[in-house]
């Protein structure tokens, strides 16, 4: 895309002041998702990580930053933790963080918030409340649903009650076969996920969380995810104590003794603005503790009568109360062209909307907003990874999604580019498509792509011909 946003002076200077003048260039890591990706949900693979290994070929294959899902939409934190709940029993902030300081790499947080399955479980008085009714729920029912994409497998001589003892928000309710959607690509039994509401008393209990993470381990940074509602349900959240503070707040003038309808666009102002107020708290919570851990909010960039009416979230109001924001630009989750022609078209169009949509949205995050994108590995091969790399890098760097599901292809591919992020200064437009051509040849020579691009098709019947 011609004329991409990028950053003013202004705008990168939370960043400088913490990292420098060098590009970030960051690998995550969601331990609780297993080897292979996104579908399952595996505690004993966390036991089975090797932070040394880990932290090795993060660095190994040019990154600067790594980041740990301390808790993930599970609810589980991977801490020695008072507050929360850790059915693993290992400490990873603590590993990772020993381990991040010696070798000298950003180390990052990324914490869930009103997505909590476990505590969904135990305290379904916190969790949301539907407004009205639906398919599989009636009014009034607390937002706790099937969920979409994780499954859960039974280890081996691990019975299905004693698995439930351990994860309490399990289901015996089973995915027998891979669904045809790329969503519906989880086998094994179905967990449920819950969205608390953000005035309930599940606020506290993760802003108690925040600050333990804060105060017990050296980390460059705190990072909130699901700070906002649901994307599946529109009618969040019709408790008590919503309805109350609505009242409150927007008067029904026409009819001072008739309750206002939670809906039109006072109420979604309402809705933002209950986000808006915890993102306050998180980054007062952390800053309390140290005022050098930076914080961000994540955000699913889309249209405005997505991220205002159904995820709540209010561009500016956030990012004026948080040092960075961070869209999640995963085009390439739409699909891949190595499943075929429909899959690969299908992303392509996802990828041409996500530039858009960022360069007509970029002002919403306000004029001193620090924006760190992070995209996609998993799902989609090397050069539809670094096509999104180039695309969403607005002069801060860029962050990657994830660890495990990478391919060995992309491994190299995000070697190669490290090495040309390591020579840019923050500021700098991304490398040119070009540069990213020089790389893929590279990787082609050693991992011959499944399906080949045109224009290496056309270099190496050009070749062939010579």
């Amino acid at each position: 895309m011609k004329n991409p946003p990028l950053l003013n002076k202004i705008q990168m200077e939370p960043y400088k002041q913490k990292f420098g003048s060098k590009k970030i260039f960051a690998q995550s890591l969601m331990p609780v998702r297993g080897p292979e990706g996104f579908r399952k949900l595996d505690y004993e693979f966390v036991e089975k990580l090797n932070p040394t290994e880990i932290i090795s070929k993060v660095i190994d294959h040019g990154f600067n930053a790594f980041g740990l899902v301390v808790k993930d939409t599970d609810g589980a934190t991977l801490s020695k933790t008072k507050v929360g709940w850790n059915p693993t029993g290992r400490d990873l902030v603590e590993e990772f963080s020993e381990i991040c300081q010696k070798r000298k790499i950003i180390f990052l947080l990324s914490i869930t918030n009103m997505n909590d399955a476990y505590r969904g479980a135990l305290h379904p008085e916190t969790a949301s409340i539907h407004i009205k009714g639906g398919k599989n729920f009636k009014k009034g029912d607390p937002g706790i649903h099937m969920d979409g994409e994780m499954r859960i497998n039974l280890p081996e001589g691990v019975s299905f009650e004693e698995m439930r003892k351990k994860i309490p928000f399990l289901t015996d309710k089973i995915d027998e076969k891979i669904g045809s959607a790329r969503n519906a690509r989880g086998m094994g039994y179905i967990p449920t996920t819950a969205f608390h509401c953000p005035r309930s008393e599940h606020a506290d209990y993760m802003l108690e969380l925040v600050k333990e993470l804060a105060s017990n381990y050296h980390v460059d940074g705190i990072l909130a995810d699901y700070i906002r509602y649901a994307t599946d349900h529109f009618d969040y959240c019709g408790c008590e104590r919503c309805r109350s503070a609505f009242a409150e707040q927007y008067p029904n003038k026409g009819a001072p003794n008739k309750p206002k309808k939670l809906k039109g666009k006072d109420w979604h102002r309402f809705r933002m603005d209950n986000i808006v107020a915890y993102g306050k708290k998180f980054n007062e919570t952390v800053k309390a503790v140290d005022e050098n851990i930076l914080t961000g909010w994540f955000n699913l960039p889309g249209p405005k009568i997505y991220s205002n009416r159904l995820t709540g979230q209010d561009y500016y109001g956030l990012t004026k109360e948080m040092d960075c924001a961070l869209p999640m630009l995963y085009p390439y989750l739409a699909g891949t062209i190595d499943d075929g022609k429909y899959w690969g078209a299908l992303a392509n169009l996802m990828h041409w909307y996500s530039q858009r949509n960022m360069k007509r949205r970029f002002s919403d995050y306000g004029k001193e907003a620090c924006i760190l994108s992070v995209t996609n590995s998993v799902e989609c091969n090397a050069e539809e990874m670094l096509k999104s790399f180039i695309a969403y890098d607005y002069g801060l760097g860029i962050s990657v999604f994830k660890y495990y599901g990478t391919s060995d292809s992309q491994w190299l591919a995000c070697k190669l580019y490290g090495k040309k992020l390591a020579q840019q200064e923050i500021g700098d437009y991304p490398p040119n498509q070009d540069d990213i051509r020089t790389i893929l040849r590279e990787v082609y020579a050693e991992y011959p792509p499944k399906v080949a691009p045109r224009w290496w098709k056309k270099e190496q019947n050009k070749k062939k011909k010579e």
